[in-house]
């Protein structure tokens, strides 16, 4: 399994490459721009994302019936595996459960857990996360306005900031 800070660092590559210096992160911009097809499509509900790239081509689908924080945060792991896992090759990711599928909240799936990673790296920064909350102890309230801010979900934005050591959890 890849380092996170070698995931830190191609996020940071994307989006110092894109220009984004603030919240929230446009993934769909992101997305167009790196030449990637997006659509959102109604699918089963416990299907939340699609990535596929063949003869070069590569095309993410978000389920369109999911919230709108989960959409962002699928098109952010499906992008996630674009950059981390495709290499040029033809692939075929297809992201089952809500949450993760059983496999990947085991522990023992490691391209789900390094794109679950990309995405929240990519979706919340850490540099801007840090230059938002300042020194002061974080609230509930805050973690509120973080997520609303970032547009992602309490829950989400909670375990970002105990992976970044800003909260116990």
């Amino acid at each position: 399994m890849r380092p996170i800070n070698a995931i830190n660092a191609k996020v940071r590559q994307l989006l110092d490459g894109h220009s984004v210096n603030s919240a929230p992160v446009d993934v769909y911009r992101i997305i167009k721009d790196e030449g990637i097809n997006l659509s959102l499509e109604e699918m089963e509900d416990d299907h939340s994302g699609v990535l596929l790239v063949e003869n070069g081509i590569a095309a993410i689908a978000v389920n369109s019936t999911h919230h709108p924080h989960r959409q962002r945060f699928s098109a952010a792991h499906e992008l996630g595996h674009f950059i981390l896992h495709s290499r040029g090759r033809d692939r075929l990711f297809v992201d089952k459960a809500y949450r993760r599928s059983q496999v990947s909240s085991s522990g023992t799936d490691k391209d789900e857990i390094e794109a679950n990673r990309f995405a929240a790296a990519l979706l919340m920064p850490e540099d801007l996360i840090r230059g938002y909350i300042g020194n002061e102890p974080i609230t509930d309230m805050d973690i509120a306005k973080l997520a609303l801010k970032f547009q992602v979900s309490e829950q989400a934005m909670t375990l970002r900031l105990v992976n970044l050591g800003l909260i116990e959890s």
